[in-house]
């Protein structure tokens, strides 16, 4: 997986969004060994250089040696990549906190009639760095 730029970016955030939906069970299966330095890497860098994207390479590498099939998403597959769409539907719902993935949990509580509550879930926790995600689209 090369380059930079928009394609390249979102699939780094789609990896990096699998490891924090997974941060528990890869941890296991990885070890401390090969998952400790480019975690940290991963939760504390700066999405924009070469040492957060070399530290989920890292990570990808560490995924496939423990047997995880795909290893971490990291490597894109070959198809077609722009398919026709519509007007993208309004959505609200939690986003990473720093920006690192593309993981979003879908608010709930927004299509209840006036009559029910209408409170939505609290913020969920961003397992890479343990702070409440952020509510974008509301």
């Amino acid at each position: 997986m090369g380059g930079d730029g928009a394609p390249a970016r979102r699939v780094y955030e789609d990896a990096v969004e699998y490891v924090c939906r997974n941060v528990d069970a890869l941890r296991d299966l990885i070890g401390p060994a090969r998952w400790d330095a480019p975690f940290a890497v991963i939760r504390d860098g700066d999405p924009e250089t070469g040492e957060w994207r070399d530290a989920v390479r890292e990570l990808q590498d560490a995924a496939e040696a423990a047997g995880i099939p795909g290893g971490i998403g990291l490597r894109a597959t070959m198809g077609v990549s722009d398919w026709p769409s519509g007007a993208p539907a309004r959505s609200v719902g939690w986003v990473c906190p720093t920006g690192r993935c593309a993981r979003v949990d879908l608010r709930n509580g927004l299509a209840t009639p006036p009559t029910l509550d209408p409170t939505p879930d609290p913020a969920p926790t961003c397992a890479l760095t343990a702070r409440p995600m952020r509510l974008v689209g509301d």
